[in-house]
């Protein structure tokens, strides 16, 4: 196995300086997120009623669901339990590290605006990317973590097409 603290250390000293930036975009980001989804449940009502509002909520919320419990039986340790790292930002959870539910969260939610608006979905598929590499560079998880809340986030919102 790679020695996770050399690689940690090496994408986070440059950043050191910048613990607080990260963690307040972490922390801007994830409420944009959260802070925009019903917005978007409100506009998916307005356009295709109730039914359609019933069956993405049921999608995502089964999805978040599924991906929740199969977090909880995996269990993974998260960097910072395993490897003697310094995370820049501030988590004081054990496990569940994996899949990163935040990345998850935000790139079903990016799907949903797909669906309602090209350009914003992409937008927001692109900062959901983003919140990845910062929950990365900030040490609470691996980039394993984030690479497979990001793809199973795209998978979930694909059923959003059916």
């Amino acid at each position: 196995m790679m020695n996770y603290k050399r690689f940690y250390d090496r994408i986070s000293t440059p950043l050191r300086s910048y613990a607080k930036v990260l963690e307040g975009l972490n922390k801007i980001i994830t409420r944009t997120f959260y802070l925009l989804f019903p917005i978007f449940l409100i506009w998916v009502l307005l356009r295709g009623g109730w039914f359609i509002l019933s069956t993405t909520v049921l999608i995502m919320g089964g999805g978040f669901f599924l991906l929740s419990l199969g977090r909880s039986l995996y269990n993974r340790p998260r960097p910072y339990h395993t490897w003697a790292i310094q995370p820049l930002i501030k988590k004081d959870s054990l496990g569940k590290s994996f899949p990163s539910r935040h990345v998850f969260s935000a790139t079903v939610i990016a799907m949903l605006a797909l669906t309602l608006n090209p350009w914003l979905g992409g937008a927001m598929l692109f900062l959901a990317g983003a919140l990845a590499l910062l929950r990365v560079l900030g040490g609470v998880h691996y980039p394993s973590d984030v690479l497979a809340g990001y793809v199973i986030g795209i998978l979930v919102g694909l059923l959003l097409y059916l």
